[in-house]
């Protein structure tokens, strides 16, 4: 079994004061601890509690693509549908990156919690994160409610696309409610490590919006709204499969509902964590748009192909989010347990598991490119755009998934702001400014554009790594603690 090295004092198994105030029998956490979390290879426990998670994500995708495609058939003559809702799909996004924020920062809390097994914390920690997503439901839906003609229109819709825009909007927004409590459980979930639970959460949702989709749409004749309507009941069928866990006492960490559990001391932890994972992913909303204007502006027909070698491209980095989150669990609780000869291995398993799943991919995706774009185009340069794109950027993405694990180690110890740091500078910092100075400065085209966004990649796999690096060190040595529980 790995033990501390350095400092004594750092990461000890709990603290004293904690051990005297504990109300749950650490016999009965150690029962409950999962096998190999704390000694043993690596490389099983981190396929074992990403793959739930690949897979989670592999659902919520396809129900993106078939939801889209219901949406379409409203009427295939008329673009205002599927225009219209996706036009306003930052404003969902804005609440999509709260509440993954929200996640995170639970998950991150749960995890180190458990690791130095830290009873108080985690009996306090959901209380305390339904508090908060209490207030953010209640603010997101008073702000669409108020203001959703305004919001609307401002994102440039006019006309079907206002009308089709704000009807989704308007019958998405109690949604809010349901998404963001539901991250809760995720955190919670993910910091337990109990990823099979976010997993059976996701195909539930994503199975019962295929089913209710062209009910609510066509049956009921509700176009968007009832696209809007089936979201919302899938996401209820799925916060109550996750409300049946949590009844069932499959978890360590209860929810009691009470006020008098919620502790101004774990929503700053909460915020602290979460807010920086909000922002960096709101950054990237902000970057893309920015790239988008530039793309536009170098060729139409450009911004078909960008958008859609960027659904592919997500593909082939969704593996890499999947085992960032199962590190925040295992890096979590192993530097809460005071184990940071294990924390070290951990992140070098990560790093070789990222980048052969990822080489993999792009590798499969630089040969069937030509092939896979003529499915989605019939516009011959559209295809050469999205083809000579693939061919550019995919093996730079094995960079880019450094950076994406890099991120998680530092969430996983209570650092937010070098991961926030680390996606301003792959999304942001570097390859927006790189991309506009290429693509126009030098006159380079599409090649600027995507020879920008490499940079950014690499940019943040030599800071991130020498960052961590450094991390390590000071958290080996005994110099540098971990954000406590």
């Amino acid at each position: 079994m790995d033990r501390p090295r350095g400092n004594p004092d750092n990461g000890r198994i709990m603290n004293e004061e904690i051990t005297e105030n504990s109300s749950l029998d650490h016999q009965e956490m150690t029962r409950r601890e999962i096998p190999g979390m704390f000694d043993g290879p690596v490389l099983p426990l981190l396929t074992r509690l990403s793959l739930p998670i690949f897979a989670g994500m592999v659902f919520q995708l396809l129900y993106n693509i078939v939801d889209t495609i219901w949406v379409s058939r409203i009427d295939l003559s008329d673009p205002s549908f599927v225009g219209g809702t996706g036009l306003i799909f930052p404003v969902i996004f804005f609440f999509m990156a709260l509440a993954a924020g929200l996640s995170v920062g639970i998950s991150s809390l749960v995890a180190r919690a458990i690791g130095e097994k830290n009873r108080t914390v985690l009996d306090e920690t959901a209380d305390s994160g339904m508090a908060v997503a209490l207030v953010l439901s209640a603010v997101s839906m008073i702000v669409v409610y108020l203001w959703g003609p305004r919001i609307v229109r401002a994102m440039g819709a006019e006309g079907d696309y206002y009308t089709h825009g704000l009807n989704y909007l308007l019958y998405i927004a109690p949604v809010a409610l349901f998404a963001f409590v539901q991250n809760i459980f995720f955190g919670i979930f993910q910091g337990e490590g109990q990823m099979k639970h976010v997993m059976v959460s996701m195909i539930i949702g994503t199975v019962a919006n295929i089913v209710l989709d062209p009910i609510f749409i066509f049956l009921l004749n509700l176009d968007v709204r009832g696209a809007a309507i089936a979201t919302g009941l899938a996401q209820l069928l799925s916060l109550s499969y996750c409300l049946w866990v949590f009844g069932t006492k499959k978890t360590l960490v209860p929810i009691s509902w009470s006020i008098r559990k919620v502790r101004w001391i774990n929503i700053k932890k909460i915020i602290t964590i979460g807010f920086p994972q909000s922002l960096g992913q709101i950054t990237m909303s902000i970057a893309f748009l920015l790239l988008n204007r530039l793309v536009v502006s170098i060729d139409p027909l450009a911004l078909t192909a960008f958008s859609l070698a960027g659904r592919m491209d997500q593909v082939v980095l969704m593996p890499s989010f999947a085992i960032a989150a199962a590190l925040i669990t295992i890096i979590g609780q192993n530097a809460g347990r005071g184990l940071m000869d294990r924390v070290a291995r951990v992140v070098k398993v990560g790093y070789a598991a990222g980048f052969t799943v990822v080489f993999i991919l792009a590798t499969l995706m630089v040969v069937l490119a030509r092939f896979i774009y003529p499915f989605f185009s019939g516009i011959d340069e559209v295809v050469r755009y999205a083809v000579l794109q693939t061919y550019v950027l995919e093996y730079t993405f094995c960079f880019a998934v450094v950076g994406i694990l890099n991120r998680s180690f530092f969430q996983a110890i209570g650092y937010p702001l070098p991961a926030l740091f680390i996606t301003l500078l792959r999304v942001l910092l570097v390859s927006v400014p790189a991309a506009y100075l290429l693509a126009r400065g030098f006159n380079l085209g599409m090649y600027g554009v995507w020879f920008g966004l490499a940079t950014g990649s690499l940019s943040s796999l030599v800071v991130s790594l020498f960052w961590v690096r450094v991390f390590l060190k000071k958290l080996q040595a005994g110099t540098l603690e971990i954000r406590h529980a």
